[in-house]
């Protein structure tokens, strides 16, 4: 069972943009699946390298097109995307120490970075977004 479901509510009305937030939202539930099926984390590795380069892949898209509708606090949101990056590679540098640790430590920054950021700062923009979201 997902710790965290996709809600078509949480569209930031951008067809792009909510499909690579629905991707963060099945890395979140995979990294919760792995640690709740087995006391194994061993796929936790691997799901932190696809949140790395998932997660630079959709900051470059995100704030390019925060760029594209002039959106007033892009500096801030961009130095949010850059800090949440660092948090990323810290626990990646960790992961080799205990993963079931660093499983839970990811479960808890990306839960709070889906539930915080994409679902209240994202939203901050979403009503100068010109595609329609699915």
């Amino acid at each position: 069972m997902p710790l965290l479901r996709w809600n078509p509510e949480f569209s930031i009305k951008n067809e792009e943009l909510d499909q690579h937030h629905q991707r963060l939202f099945y890395l979140l539930n995979s990294a919760y699946d792995s640690v709740m099926e087995s006391a194994e984390t061993h796929r936790i590795n691997t799901i932190i390298e696809e949140l790395s380069d998932y997660t630079n892949y959709h900051f470059c898209s995100e704030e390019e097109h925060m760029r594209q509708t002039h959106f007033h606090a892009i500096d801030d949101h961009i130095a949010q995307h850059r800090e949440f990056a660092h948090t990323i590679e810290m626990l990646r540098s960790r992961s080799h120490d205990n993963d079931l640790d660093v499983a839970r430590d990811l479960i808890i920054v990306l839960g709070e970075w889906l539930l915080g950021h994409v679902l209240k700062d994202d939203m901050g923009y979403s009503e100068l977004s010109r595609s329609d979201a699915k």
